[in-house]
């Protein structure tokens, strides 16, 4: 006849306050309770699974009824402690709520609650996974909660405390159970172990701490299942890494360094080695999606370590790989992981997945925001010369003198004349000065003939306006980033009177010009600019893309904004 085995996480769940890890925060504010006699009628438990919500009530309950406590724990000795740990207590129930979710349940529960205990002080109603109950459950419930008779103590246990009503919420005191960190994890493997007469390698302890996620009962269930496959001393990360499916931590650290380097064949093959070795597809992309939020946090905050799930010996280790990614490419890297995983779902080849989500990292990285600073520096100081060589030209006597006589016919009608090629910043220069200047450099008999406003001040010519056009969108731009969006898609056309003429091309940019709000700002910008009152008016210009070509146009301002679109002949 087979001997009975029980579990590992059986047999070694904490029988006293003491012995649950790492959760001190709540069984010290527990034992404090017990020792002061200020216990409440309800608690809840919240918290991941396996991290000691359901043995924490346990030792709850041998606490309140123990007849020998020792400083607010349970002695494990007397009858009511025995029966408690042996689960054949009649005064502790525990109820899963999973399986007992209706209001009849409930009803069945609430009518045996006056009955007082048996053989205790309190009649302890353990109700696990208190979420899963029904609305009509809960209201029934509440009652009860609210009220409850003296020997009665409800201890609710949830792994959603968001989907319990608020009105339960309100009249429990609640306690919320953190996930496990891997240092606690493995130093209670390392103590199953060596009560097993097995030594764990560190790298097979890392691999159990990550596969558990903070679990200490997943832990040892992980362990339970490598100590079973036969006689052993020594427990291997390979081993671990084979019956588990997990990627060891040095696979995931060759993957990403060729990923550093741009080796993409030599990742390819790492991958088929990982894939051969028994790790599913799937898991590589969830090892990996973890490991490169380990780099980002690292890269970082190189003290950031607590966060990172790893041993202390191999943080370091991921530290420095992490100097050899900047935080924009780890971003990027993991933006391609998270899409891998959320697209295995429905895809039916996992390894092309795969290979096709890692390889397209290495394919065509865009440029880094570093190499966009410098492109822009080194275009804004291109522009800087050109603006000074286009000066110099300028203020040459032979550049004043035919400024007027050279202009080609054409010069300030609807078409843009040559001066149009080099628009320029104004040096700082009011348009009042400017006029100024102008009127002065002019002949006596072309003075006379110059068109004048009512103050004496040149009207502006078209040249003017071009050559300051960019103060014009930058000035709109302190408007609104939508405001100078919209001017960009026009052309100044000509100056007709106090009227400047645009031309907008496009009917998206043409309509949002000629609301009547924004009509009125680009007129104020106008006027701060030149230092004279503009009418604005638009015109459509000429179409140079067919009806079709501009509804495509207009359809790609509307999904992107006008903001991330600009059209250029």
């Amino acid at each position: 006849m087979l001997a009975h085995y029980q579990a590992l996480y059986r047999q070694w769940r904490p029988r006293t306050f003491a012995e649950v890890v790492g959760q001190e925060h709540i069984t010290r504010t527990l034992l404090n309770a017990l020792r002061n006699h200020r216990l409440v009628h309800a608690y809840l438990f919240c918290g991941p699974r396996g991290t000691g919500k359901t043995s924490t009530a346990k030792i709850l309950a041998k606490a309140v009824n123990c007849r020998s406590p020792r400083e607010g724990e349970p002695c494990n000795e007397c009858a009511n402690c025995r029966r408690i740990n042996a689960g054949n207590s009649l005064d502790v129930l525990e109820i899963d709520a999973a399986s007992n979710r209706g209001i009849d349940e409930i009803r069945e529960l609430i009518e045996k609650i006056p009955l007082g205990p048996v053989e205790g002080r309190y009649k302890v109603y353990i109700i696990d996974e208190v979420h899963m109950l029904t609305p009509e459950a809960f209201n029934a419930l509440l009652k009860t909660l609210e009220e409850p008779p003296a020997h009665a103590l409800f201890i609710l246990a949830t792994t959603e405390p968001r989907k319990v009503l608020p009105t339960i919420l309100s009249r429990c005191q609640r306690f919320d159970f953190r996930p496990l960190t891997a240092a606690a994890i493995s130093g209670r493997l390392q103590q199953v172990a060596a009560a097993n007469n097995v030594r764990i390698e560190p790298g097979a302890l890392s691999l159990l701490a990550r596969k558990a996620a903070g679990g200490l009962r997943d832990a040892l269930s992980f362990l339970d299942q490598i100590l079973s496959g036969g006689n052993q001393e020594v427990v291997t990360a390979e081993q671990v890494a084979a019956i588990l499916g997990t990627a060891q931590l040095d696979t995931l650290l060759a993957i990403t360094d060729s990923l550093a380097a741009g080796d993409g064949a030599n990742m390819l093959r790492l991958v088929d080695t990982a894939l051969q070795a028994g790790v599913e597809p799937p898991r590589l992309l969830e090892d990996l999606l973890e490991h490169s939020r380990n780099l980002l946090l690292l890269r970082m905050d190189p003290r950031a370590g607590e966060f990172t799930g790893l041993l202390p010996e191999e943080v370091d280790e991921v530290a420095r790989q992490a100097q050899k990614f900047t935080p924009r490419r780890l971003l990027e890297l993991m933006e391609r992981l998270q899409e891998g995983v959320a697209a295995l779902r429905w895809n039916s080849q996992p390894r092309v997945l795969l290979e096709m989500t890692l390889a397209g990292y290495l394919v065509e990285p865009g440029p880094s925001m570093e190499d966009l600073v410098r492109r822009l520096e080194e275009l804004e100081k291109r522009l800087a010369d050109l603006d000074g060589n286009i000066t110099a030209i300028r203020q040459l006597p032979e550049a004043k003198a035919g400024a007027k006589s050279d202009r080609p016919a054409f010069y300030g009608s609807n078409r843009q004349g040559p001066e149009a090629a080099g628009r320029r910043k104004a040096g700082g220069m009011t348009a009042t000065g400017k006029a100024a200047d102008h009127a002065a450099s002019l002949r006596p008999e072309d003075r006379q003939q110059e068109k004048v406003t009512p103050t004496g001040v040149p009207l502006l010519e078209l040249f003017t306006v071009q050559e300051r056009w960019p103060e014009v969108l930058a000035e709109a731009r302190r408007e609104s980033v939508h405001l100078q969006a919209y001017l960009r898609a026009g052309e100044p056309a000509s100056v007709t009177g106090d009227s400047l003429i645009l031309e907008v091309k496009t009917d998206f940019h043409r309509g949002m010009l000629e609301q009547p709000a924004n009509r009125q700002k680009v007129e104020t910008v106008l006027a701060r600019v030149f230092g004279l009152p503009l009418k604005l008016v638009i015109t459509a210009g000429k179409q140079e893309a067919s009806e079709g070509e501009q509804d495509v146009l207009d359809k790609l301002v509307e999904y992107f904004g006008p903001d991330k679109v600009e059209f250029k002949d």
